[in-house]
């Protein structure tokens, strides 16, 4: 139940940039903003990722996890509040900041909770699951907030978020946690983690941004190709969804090679170049949106492999329960970025030189991730060599080195 609630957080956070991006057309055509502006203000829910991940990696712990996922939440609903009263740009980016910071804990604090609910062998297919959280949360406020809008007008819809985050901050207050920062002592020393986290974590950036920017902006891509609001914002649903099934094939390589076996290298370098190439086939000019939209599912088809991979390597590159805290806070800051610059560039880029230019830019990320998410992945399992021991998803459950060659 725990781990439910704590992955509901993360898809309702996820769910406010699913939120803008299908309330853009009409909040743009109401304050006549343009493309990019629209993108800023869906991306800005990641601009404290992007600028405090890392700080709040080493302090939300000493302010105490559970405390801080339901004032995250709480955010959340305030910063939609005032969203639906907004009238100008400044009002609608000062609430999407307030919503920002709410972003932040949650995407820091939830997985590190996950991975202290979860058992033995369980953590690896709950971190697994958390890794579902921005697909999940995408597509539920794309195809929510784009009917609630059709229905009753893009300013009563937020009153989506607002339920949902008192409701949750309900649920996280009525279960019985511990929440001492200190309750986790570490099993093994931390270890020489830096070069390959870095790795880890910044492959994971250029993923976002690739990935985060389509998401962003296919509801206009949708729609300049004719295609009713409503219509685009479900096709943009199931093409976040599609990462789910995705997700299951990445827990399924966990569980049957293990964690540093050689198919989790291959799968992601697999995952990466097969939807990189797809994103040519989507967003390009002058296209078919039906044809597009199939395309764009098969590109997240492929893509979601790769982070349910990452979010399960997390705690081997911690080393330690502690420090996945820091660990998540660094993948938090990347991801973040890569989620704060995806829609902006993407939009400029298709502003200034057309939709073929953007797929051209988001194939050579998804090309730029695959070396160092390999290289990551090798410093771990040489590491796993040296110290089978440290060979561990997380605080619970060892796998040694042998899994590696299984």
């Amino acid at each position: 139940m725990r781990i439910l609630l704590y992955y509901l957080c993360g898809v309702f956070a996820a769910a406010q940039l699913g939120k803008l991006a299908a309330l853009s057309p009409p909040i743009a055509r109401e304050l006549q903003l343009g493309l990019a502006a629209m993108a800023a203000l869906t991306s800005l829910l990641e601009v404290c990722g992007a600028t405090l991940g890392g700080a709040a990696g080493r302090w939300l712990p000493r302010l105490g996890l559970k405390r801080a996922l339901a004032a995250a939440v709480l955010a959340l609903a305030v910063g939609s509040a005032a969203a639906g009263f907004a009238h100008g740009l400044a009002l609608l980016a000062l609430a999407r900041l307030v919503e920002s910071l709410g972003y932040l804990a949650i995407v820091v604090a939830a997985p590190v909770l996950i991975a202290r609910a979860a058992e033995g062998r369980r953590q690896a297919a709950a971190m697994a699951l958390w890794s579902t959280f921005l697909p999940v949360g995408m597509a539920i406020g794309a195809w929510g907030y784009a009917h609630a809008a059709g229905w009753a007008g893009w300013r009563p819809a937020q009153a989506l978020s607002v339920a949902g985050g008192v409701l949750l901050w309900i649920g996280l207050w009525a279960i019985r946690v511990d929440d001492d920062p200190h309750a986790v002592e570490p099993r093994h020393p931390p270890g020489p983690t830096g070069a390959l986290l870095w790795a880890l974590v910044a492959a994971f950036g250029a993923y976002a941004i690739a990935e985060v920017g389509l998401l962003a902006l296919l509801p206009s891509l949708l729609t300049q190709g004719g295609m009713p609001l409503s219509t685009a914002g479900t096709w943009t649903a199931a093409a976040a969804l599609a990462n789910v099934p995705a997700s299951a094939i990445g827990a399924w390589l966990l569980r049957r090679h293990g964690a540093l076996s050689r198919a989790i290298a291959v799968g992601m370098a697999v995952s990466l170049g097969a939807s990189g190439l797809l994103y040519l086939g989507v967003m390009h000019d002058g296209g078919d949106a039906s044809w597009q939209a199939m395309l764009a599912i098969g590109i997240n088809a492929a893509s979601g492999v790769f982070p349910s991979l990452v979010f399960a390597l997390l705690p081997l590159a911690a080393r330690t329960p502690e420090r996945l805290s820091l660990a998540s806070g660094r993948l938090t800051q990347f991801g973040a970025s890569g989620a704060l610059l995806g829609p902006p560039l993407m939009g400029t880029v298709v502003e200034r030189w057309g939709w073929s230019a953007a797929g051209g830019l988001a194939l050579a990320l998804s090309l730029l991730a695959i070396p160092l998410a390999l290289f990551a992945w090798r410093r771990l399992a040489h590491s796993s060599d040296e110290n089978p021991d440290a060979a561990t998803i997380g605080p619970h459950c060892a796998r040694s080195a042998d899994s590696r060659r299984a």
